[in-house]
């Protein structure tokens, strides 16, 4: 392998961080597909952002994967970053409604919340979503 190959997911953690993420990892005991799991969403925070992991999960499994990892999301993912609002569907939506938390908590239905695009795509689920809110209204 090439020395000088860029790195596929140069993850912004500290060394203590990293040490934390590798003891537990070969602690780890339980469902190798949940450790896989985890993982990726600490990939995913990275790059997305942890509001976009309170999106993706339920609170249940994104404390879950935080004790797994041995952190917590919001040490060592950002708050957001460009793909929130240009890639993540349910993250533009909160963005547009201005109501994060309640869309995190079930309180607000977001179908499609999950979904990850190009930012047109993003855009045509915001204008999908938002009209079909003044169609309720309307009612």
């Amino acid at each position: 392998m090439e020395t000088n190959q860029r790195k596929l997911f140069d993850l912004n953690l500290s060394e203590e961080q990293e040490q934390i993420i590798l003891k537990n990892i070969k602690e780890f005991r339980g469902v190798g597909t949940t450790l896989e799991s985890a993982l990726g969403a600490l990939i995913m925070g990275q790059y997305f952002g942890w509001r976009v992991l309170k999106i993706l999960h339920n609170p249940l499994t994104y404390r879950s994967y935080e004790k797994i990892l041995g952190l917590k999301f919001q040490d060592v993912c950002p708050e957001k970053t460009e793909y929130s609002e240009t890639k993540s569907v349910g993250y533009a939506i909160t963005q547009k409604l201005g109501s994060f938390w309640a869309v995190v908590m079930g309180k607000r239905k977001v179908a499609d919340k999950g979904k990850i695009g190009n930012q047109s795509e993003v855009e045509q689920h915001v204008a999908d979503h938002v009209a079909g809110m003044d169609k309720e209204e309307k009612k």
